[in-house]
């Protein structure tokens, strides 16, 4: 259940650069490793697992809300919003394997944290 919701979490955050047009690239790049690191950090065990799925799932979401807020004449076929998840999601793959690392990090903070707690 921690694993679930470090991942959910680190992507709900995710939301915010890449909802905000007037974020620089880098910030945004920043803003989801730190998250990645959070989730990995959070999750216990697997945190490499923890920080890419909560890249991924959090360009899903925001996949999601930006077609929920698309509007055309014709409307958006459910055809035309896979095919745009699609597209972000291999599109953020690479990302995924930063958050991986960013995860993998987040892990061995908190086993030093924990270590020094004890």
């Amino acid at each position: 259940m921690r694993f679930a919701l470090a991942v959910v979490g680190g992507a709900i955050v995710q939301l915010v650069p890449y909802l905000r047009a007037d974020t620089p690239a880098l910030l945004a790049i920043a803003y989801l490793l730190f998250a990645a690191l959070g989730a990995g950090f959070f999750a216990g065990h697997r945190p490499w697992l923890a920080g890419a799925l909560s890249v991924l799932l959090g360009a899903a979401l925001y996949g999601v809300v930006s077609q929920l807020g698309y509007r055309t004449e014709g409307g958006t076929t459910l055809g035309d919003f896979f095919t745009a998840e699609t597209g972000l999601v291999l599109g953020i793959v690479p990302y995924a394997f930063f958050g991986a690392l960013a995860g993998i990090a987040g892990g061995w903070l908190r086993a030093r944290a924990v270590g020094a707690a004890r």
